[in-house]
């Protein structure tokens, strides 16, 4: 018996469906040129999370300021550690801005002591004396993802585990990943 999809058991090409193989490989290289270009365009946070895009607060200082926190014209270092943010909403992957807690607006870049320098979702805890900052802190710096009433509260893991709490309450700790999980209402 021949197997159903074997070379013997299908029809030779026609002329036409040669010509369709060979362009085939040239619709599928345009295609792939033109989705790039498009998720290029786009920035890095609407090519990652599927549309949900929350970009750093344009007036840092005042959102510093509601943070309970004050800027700095220089980082400080007395304090200085690293934790890792990773940001879901409705199962995609939220990029972290760049500059959140960073003013550039005027002839220097003044920082708050919770900050970010690139869209790694490394958070930089760089201050003057060493105390407890908190995820809260930092979202009330970044302000959008509680501003966005498509979604409800986040649950929280650090390090993989849950946390029981307001994730608003969840301390850095150096070397520490927490993990926002966000679900539209």
């Amino acid at each position: 018996m021949t197997d159903q999809h074997s070379p013997a058991c299908l029809p030779a090409p026609s002329a036409s469906a040669v010509g369709a193989r060979r362009a085939l490989p040239l619709v599928r290289r345009t295609l792939c040129a033109a989705s790039l270009a498009l998720l290029l365009a786009a920035g890095p946070a609407a090519a990652v999370a599927g549309g949900v895009e929350w970009p750093a607060a344009k007036n840092t200082a005042a959102q510093v300021e509601k943070a309970g926190l004050t800027m700095l014209d220089t980082e400080q270092l007395a304090m200085h550690i690293h934790t890792t943010l990773e940001v879901f909403a409705d199962g995609e992957q939220v990029t972290v801005p760049a500059d959140i807690g960073i003013d550039r607006s005027g002839a220097a870049p003044r920082y708050s002591p919770l900050h970010t320098h690139d869209e790694t979702g490394t958070i930089h805890v760089e201050s003057a004396e060493w105390r407890d900052f908190t995820l809260g802190q930092l979202l009330t710096e970044w302000g959008t993802p509680r501003e966005d009433t498509r979604f409800g509260a986040p649950l929280a893991w650090v390090d993989g585990r849950p946390w029981a709490g307001d994730a608003d309450d969840i301390v850095f700790r150096d070397g520490e990943t927490i993990t926002l999980r966000y679900t539209s209402r």
